[in-house]
């Protein structure tokens, strides 16, 4: 592939892609970046048809978008999950898609750790005990009965790739029973981490906390709904700062107003953002976040790194480290000449 490619970035997250704009001038690249996030297909089309790289965060790349890059070669996602980008479409027509799969990977694990004791421990509730006993004087322990000690619970963890199994390291000197329902992952990781795989269902009914840590499928798509609820604890609680679409808001809303589970800790949501009327925004035993648990000015900067990374390797003709559908490459269709 010569020098002389166009990379252009629909949307980001960054304060500035000054940084982006120096390597890219480095590496002699065309450059141009947008803030495309909520733009119609139309506007997308007409700004980055032509680019032989895009990198994507949030924009919406439908089929007729990507019917319509008549010149590229790759599409990036900023970031792990790919729901807004129509993979099918990119393999029909030769186009190779990449995400960066370990981006954020150490935050998010942070972050649901942060979670799972906030919810476990009714962080909602506590603040509501502190304002009564400033008000009153009066300290009561009374609102928050019944809280638990998590040191002997069972913490069941589905998804125990990247973040899952960080999440997994962290907590494995808490004394807690650790679960895992990966029927994808590798013999060895299980080895690794000295466990191994539990059905689904199983899993529901042995944890006291739940954590999830898997990208949008069809199989995935809903997976706690009301059948899983009813399947847990009624002291358990779920925490996901996966994808929203893994639960199903009206079947969980629901589960939570009828007791069949404790509690739940969310950074992402079916719909975002979610409205103003949303019900969880008013219940104690909720904890919400803002779809920020991918966030720190290390893994930022990581995330760069990586993007930039793939741009040198696509620019020497080799591939992107993580290509999500590995099928196109053996397309007579395929862009890239590697």
């Amino acid at each position: 592939m010569t020098q002389s490619i166009i990379f252009k970035i629909t949307d980001y997250i960054e304060r500035d892609l000054e940084w982006e704009k120096e390597e890219c001038k480095k590496l002699g690249i065309n450059f141009k970046s947008y803030k495309l996030k909520y733009s119609p297909a139309e506007e997308i089309i007409n700004c980055v048809h032509d680019a032989d790289i895009i990198l994507v965060n949030m924009a919406k790349f439908t089929e007729k978008v990507i019917d319509s890059l008549s010149n590229t070669k790759v599409i990036i996602r900023h970031g792990i999950g790919y729901d807004n980008i129509d993979v099918q479409a990119a393999t029909k027509n030769g186009i190779i898609f990449a995400n960066e799969a370990t981006a954020s990977s150490e935050d998010v694990a942070e972050h649901a750790i942060m979670l799972i004791f906030e919810t476990f421990k009714k962080k909602r509730i506590q603040n509501r005990i502190l304002q009564d006993w400033i008000k009153t004087g009066k300290w009561s322990s009374e609102k928050i009965f019944p809280l638990y000690r998590l040191s002997g619970k069972t913490l069941g963890v589905v998804g125990c790739g990247n973040i899952g199994s960080r999440v997994f390291k962290k907590l494995s000197s808490f004394g807690i029973q650790l679960l895992v329902c990966d029927p994808y992952l590798h013999k060895r990781k299980f080895k690794r981490l000295d466990t191994k795989h539990v059905p689904f269902k199983k899993l529901l009914q042995s944890s006291d906390v739940i954590t999830i840590h898997v990208p949008v499928t069809e199989e995935t798509r809903g997976m706690f709904n009301s059948k899983a609820f009813a399947l847990m604890k009624k002291s358990a609680i779920l925490i996901n700062t996966s994808r929203g679409p893994v639960v199903n808001t009206k079947d969980l809303i629901q589960a939570l107003e009828e007791g069949q589970i404790s509690g739940v800790g969310m950074d992402v949501f079916e719909d975002e953002p979610p409205p103003p009327d949303f019900p969880l925004l008013k219940m104690d035993n909720a904890i919400l976040t803002p779809h920020i648990a991918w966030y720190s000015e290390e893994g930022g900067w990581d995330i760069r790194h990586m993007i930039m990374k793939d741009v040198q390797s696509i620019l020497n003709g080799k591939l992107p480290r993580y290509v999500v559908n590995p099928e196109v490459l053996g397309s007579p269709n395929l862009r890239l000449k590697i």
